[in-house]
């Protein structure tokens, strides 16, 4: 699945925006064709009039030449009427997406990229076996490791809560962040880390052209397609209780 910025999302065309784009080039069409029909019937009329009667013109093809234009006709009523419709359907789509609007949706991602709102944010992970230690590294968009965390160490999916703050006991503003887990056993081997997943609140939603909804969250975009699951603030995943790494001495995978 692909978590983009929603800034990369520049003026994206919804479903609404394509169908109003499509409707207006039919009417345009529509409107061309008459005028085009027009024309036709005089310069057929003034042919026929000023037509040698010794080498007529041959009647058939100006028969030809009208179904050719009822033909493009009828293709532009149908391209009219299949607009309205995505603009129906878009409608539909986006009265459903209300349900996603302040829910909290997870969703997994290779980047590992998750969201801070309002100060709060939860992502998970799963290990292959139970580890005796997780340090979490989180990181700003720049790529710098601003806090670490003990997270989860429980075989299976674990949660971690993290309230925004810094190593220092700062609070970093909202935004876009990343994590990485790096986690070993009671010897002292790797831990494989797997499926990494965040969640997302919604705050709102846009519908596209393939008739699946644009969750924006944050700073962040997702398509609903990629949804795992859906959440109110009362439903979340329990976290395991993380406290800030203490150690100077860790390695991040």
């Amino acid at each position: 699945m692909t978590i983009t910025a929603v800034s990369a999302l520049g003026t994206a065309t919804s479903a609404n925006d394509a169908a109003n784009a499509a409707s207006s080039t039919a009417a345009s069409a529509t409107s061309t064709l008459n005028l085009d029909f027009a024309s036709y019937l005089k310069i057929l009329t003034a042919q026929l009039k000023n037509q040698d009667p010794t080498n007529a013109t041959d009647p058939n093809q100006f028969t030809q030449e009208l179904v050719e234009l009822g033909g493009v006709q009828q293709q532009i009523t149908t391209n009219t009427n299949l607009a309205a419709l995505i603009k129906a359907d878009s409608a539909n789509t986006l009265a459903t997406g209300i349900n996603y609007i302040g829910n909290y949706v997870e969703a997994a991602d290779s980047t590992n990229v998750f969201p801070l709102q309002t100060s709060a944010s939860e992502f998970g992970y799963t290990l292959a076996s139970t580890a005796s230690q997780a340090i979490v590294n989180i990181s700003d968009s720049s790529g710098n490791v601003v806090a670490q965390l003990s997270g989860g160490t429980a075989s299976g999916t674990n949660y971690v809560a993290w309230d925004g703050k810094d190593s220092s006991g700062n609070q970093l503003s909202d935004g876009t962040y990343t994590f990485s887990v790096a986690a070993t056993d009671a010897s002292g081997n790797t831990v494989t880390v797997s499926n990494p997943t965040a969640m997302f609140r919604v705050t709102s939603v846009q519908s596209n052209t393939d008739g699946s909804l644009q969750l924006l969250a944050g700073t962040l975009s997702l398509s609903s397609a990629d949804v795992t699951n859906l959440y109110s603030s009362s439903t979340l995943p329990t976290t395991t209780y993380n406290s800030a790494y203490t150690s100077s001495s860790s390695t991040s995978t």
